[in-house]
């Protein structure tokens, strides 16, 4: 969540998008419960209900199910304990319903955390990493808190890159100094999982890397001329999509074509990208919260 081209890409077994009609199918039975309930769920309460009925259905061994906002109070959270926790990189965003500091924030994302469960935590502020500690301790889930001084960077192009976490060497096709961190995160993941049991072989883990896309970040579409797509709408994925220009295009102008929901931060995501920008071209998304280009 959001989709790129499909709505059915928000619920994937086995990499394959979930069928339309079988999206169709699914809602058809939630909806008879929902329309009989007093409180109507909302929308993405109704998603999640669909979203679990099929990994039911499909027989999920394991599922990566992603909250919607925040965590404490996500309609994912209705799950009993997961078997990994896993807190990513948090910023200033949905303020208006997170808390104005990283510390609320971070509080509500930790609400996924429960007893039974392991939780690894992004290498992330010093108050989140804090905060996330401090609730693994209450509720006694073993923490796995990353550590980036782990973290050596190798050879880096638009192609992909090499990098090495705690004296093992990888290499993933995603590009940017954040997707390292992110892969990192993914490892650590995996040693908890392993611990718990999981037969998770190391071979499937470099393949895994190595064959991983991730459409709308850094994406290039086209290289003559040189096309690249990003979906990052925060200042937080902004800087992140500069320091990847930086790195990958130095001493290069770019010409952006942008679109923006008139509730995110669009000032500061601009002041960020101007020293970059050749020129900008402006459009307007097609929806109802959309910042109109002029």
């Amino acid at each position: 969540s959001p989709y790129i081209l499909s709505f059915c890409e928000r619920m994937r077994v086995n990499g394959e998008d979930i069928p339309g009609e079988r999206l169709a199918e699914v809602t058809e039975q939630v909806k008879a419960l929902a329309d009989s309930m007093e409180d109507h769920p909302s929308q993405f309460e109704m998603v999640t209900a669909i979203a679990l009925q099929y990994f039911y259905e499909s027989g999920c061994d394991i599922v990566v199910l992603e909250v919607g906002m925040g965590g404490a109070t996500d309609s994912t959270n209705a799950i009993d304990a997961p078997e990994v926790a896993v807190i990513t990189n948090i910023g200033l965003e949905h303020t208006e319903y997170l808390g104005d500091t990283l510390e609320k924030i971070a509080a509500v994302k930790g609400g996924i955390i429960k007893t039974g469960c392991h939780t690894v935590c992004y290498d992330g502020a010093p108050e989140v990493n804090a905060t996330i500690a401090e609730i693994c301790r209450e509720k006694q889930v073993p923490l796995n808190q990353l550590d980036f001084a782990h973290l050596e960077p190798g050879s880096q192009r638009l192609e992909g890159q090499e990098f090495r976490w705690k004296g093992e060497d990888y290499y993933m096709k995603l590009t940017g100094s954040h997707q390292l961190c992110n892969a990192a995160v993914v490892l650590e993941t995996v040693t908890c999982l392993r611990e718990r049991g999981w037969k998770i072989p190391e071979e499937a883990v470099r393949e895994g890397l190595e064959n991983v896309s991730w459409p709308a970040r850094m994406e290039v579409l086209g290289k003559d001329p040189l096309m690249i797509v990003d979906g990052g709408h925060n200042p937080q994925c902004t800087q992140m999509l500069k320091a990847s220009f930086e790195q990958l295009l130095p001493g290069r102008k770019v010409v952006f074509l942008t679109g923006v929901l008139a509730d995110k931060d669009y000032p500061q995501i601009f002041e960020l990208l101007m020293p970059l920008a050749q020129e900008f071209v402006c459009l307007t998304p097609v929806n109802d919260r959309a910042l109109p280009a002029g």
